[in-house]
């Protein structure tokens, strides 16, 4: 568990942090960024510990950003070349609460460029490799922060998701992913996807990690903190044995926990509810249009998407999705937002007809090998439709290929999250 380093401790972690990256990461590739300031801040740290100062829950604790998020003194290239020098003028609120609680920030993380993808493949960094299947991708679009986690290369780290973009780098990884309650935390400092379904949450080794950080960033705790009903998804669950086997091991655990079992849970109509034009072809080309131009005074950036795209300067892989996405009106958002809606409706009448107080699943329901897009599933869109908060916690028995399985909750129902993900963790 993350605790505040004392004595020292802030500039021995971030030299083995430091060390671990230098040795290791030319294979995994999830750091596009070391921050200039880290050493400097971590010599702070143990300076300010040394005087017997007041330190914060995350005193020295090292960190990693996907570098889609603000950090002072770095650019913010979403893994873009063409924003390479797109410097900031400081942190994003939620990082100025991380480092106002202590934490050392050790860099940027890669990701899928502009977050567009489930694996994490970008112009500046290249494919973030799964350390547990070299040949095979980390997952994405946070697949840097989560490989940074699970390297060593820090204690913990923030990703963002739009529709599964930290818990199924986490799963594929044998973390812990968070996505909080749509409009929970500040996204300010952060670069869009799709407004309407974009947040921003922590990587971690342990849910009370996951649940310390959150809360840092600015995160409410509410409900029930002691569940007694779950739904299984057995519709999300795919047909790959190792997902099936670590999801049966992982019920029992809740089983033994006094949990009720609600198996088979059937969502009716989830998937034509979840066809259909996705909100990010909707959103994405106005959002990031004006989030570049909010940002021409700062200099070294394209002005608009236009620019960027004549440019030329990003993944060939993207020319067409960003081409479409730029010509698509924000007018197509309503109607797919009222199918949100609809989804939403459809899964509260099923939680209160069997008296739920979560969903599982798991987080994919496939195990990625190859480089390429994993089929994932539409598990993951669950939570992003709906604005739920959900968590994605690792179910496979060690030496295994990692398997998360996810929880979804009603909002301001994170009690029963937290309280459900910590019963599903291995001792």
């Amino acid at each position: 568990m993350i605790e505040p380093l004392t004595q020292g401790g802030a500039q021995d972690a971030l030299t083995r942090c430091l060390s671990l990256i230098l040795q290791e990461d030319d294979r995994w590739h999830a750091m596009l960024a070391i921050n200039p300031q880290a050493e400097a801040e971590a010599e702070a740290a143990d300076h300010a510990a040394a005087q017997g100062q007041g330190l914060g829950p995350l005193h020295g604790v090292v960190l990693a950003i996907k570098d889609n998020i603000d950090v002072a003194g770095m650019a913010t290239t979403s893994g873009c070349k063409a924003l390479a020098r797109a410097m900031v003028p400081g942190d994003a609120p939620v990082v100025a609460r991380l480092r106002a609680a202590g934490a050392v920030v050790v860099g940027k993380t890669n990701l899928s460029e502009f977050s567009f993808e489930i694996r994490s493949r970008s112009s500046l960094g290249g494919d973030v490799r799964c350390p547990f299947a070299p040949d095979s991708t980390a997952g994405g679009s946070s697949g840097g922060s989560a490989v940074a986690v699970a390297r060593g290369f820090a204690m913990a780290a923030l990703g963002t998701d739009t529709g599964g973009s930290i818990r199924i780098p986490a799963a594929c990884n044998g973390l812990v992913g968070l996505r909080p309650a749509h409009g929970m935390l500040s996204l300010e400092g952060v670069a869009p996807l799709a407004p309407s379904t974009d947040t921003i949450g922590p990587i971690t080794r342990s849910v009370a990690d996951a649940r310390l950080l959150y809360e840092i960033m600015g995160g409410q705790i509410g409900g029930n903190a002691a569940p007694r009903r779950v739904g299984v998804v057995r519709q999300a669950f795919g047909e790959d044995a190792r997902i099936l086997a670590a999801c049966d091991q992982a019920l029992e655990r809740l089983a033994r926990g006094g949990i009720e079992l609600v198996d088979p849970l059937t969502l009716p109509g989830v998937e034509d509810l979840l066809a259909g034009p996705h909100i990010v072809d909707a959103e994405f080309g106005a959002a990031f249009d004006a989030y570049l131009a909010g940002r021409a005074s700062t200099g070294n950036a394209p002005a608009s998407l236009a620019e960027l795209v004549t440019g030329g300067a990003f993944l060939p892989d993207h020319r067409e999705s960003l081409t479409k996405r730029m010509a698509i009106s924000p007018d197509a958002a309503p109607p797919i937002l009222a199918r949100h809606r609809e989804l939403t409706a459809m899964l509260r009448a099923v939680m209160a007809q069997h008296r739920l107080d979560a969903l599982f699943y798991p987080t994919m329901r496939v195990i990625p090998e190859g480089l390429g897009n994993p089929p994932g599933g539409w598990a993951p869109e669950l939570a992003a439709r709906s604005g739920w908060p959900a968590i994605s916690v690792p179910v496979a028995a060690p030496g295994e290929r990692p398997v998360g399985a996810e929880l979804l909750v009603p909002a301001r129902q994170e009690a029963a999250l937290f309280a459900l993900a910590a019963m599903l963790e291995r001792p």
